[in-house]
């Protein structure tokens, strides 16, 4: 919503006046099942196993990065635009986003594999509320780069690389092929 959205409404305003937008949340539904019913003619997630039926096409990779709140005393032994030391990291309370309420992701995943945990003490739904937690200090997030380029100047944020390979995730699009 804040990264696509603005941009895409700009554009629609000037080429098709008449097109309305609305943006629905990832939880809202099956995408497969608001394809089909036309309660959706556009869905971006992260890759779906889906039917024949419904077409697709990657956007864009979506590769995460570490936020701190810049100048944070928590983070003054790593610097900003390199790799996070990986005990700081696995030491700092961490926020993330999370549609399910769920504590973890594929960060732990990677921290698993090489035997590390971190500790997640705040889940949100939305990355903005990651990112505002994050500002205030005291805790640091792994959020999606684009996502951490458009709001670190705003929020006064310091962007780190993260201290172990995380998979960066496909944003794919898909309609149903009707409108193909």
């Amino acid at each position: 919503s804040m990264l696509l959205m603005p941009r895409l409404a700009e554009r629609a305003r000037a080429e098709a006046p008449g097109v309305r937008l609305r943006l629905l949340d990832s939880a809202f539904g099956d995408v497969e099942r608001l394809l089909q019913d036309d309660v959706l003619d556009l869905a971006l997630e992260r890759p779906l196993k889906v039917s024949d039926w419904v077409s697709a096409e990657t956007l864009f990779v979506s590769p995460f990065v570490v936020i701190a709140a810049y100048g944070d005393p928590v983070v003054d032994a790593a610097t900003p635009g390199q790799p996070m030391p990986l005990d700081l990291f696995c030491r700092l309370p961490h926020a993330l986003r999370s549609i399910d309420g769920s504590m973890s992701g594929n960060v732990d995943q990677a921290l698993a594999a090489i035997g590390r945990v971190r500790k997640v003490s705040l889940a949100v739904p939305h990355f903005y509320g990651v990112a505002l937690a994050v500002a205030r200090g005291g805790l640091i997030a792994c959020v999606p780069r684009q996502f951490a380029d458009a709001v670190a100047g705003p929020l006064n944020l310091a962007v780190f690389e993260p201290p172990v390979p995380c998979p960066a995730p496909e944003i794919q699009m898909y309609w149903h092929s009707r409108h193909d």
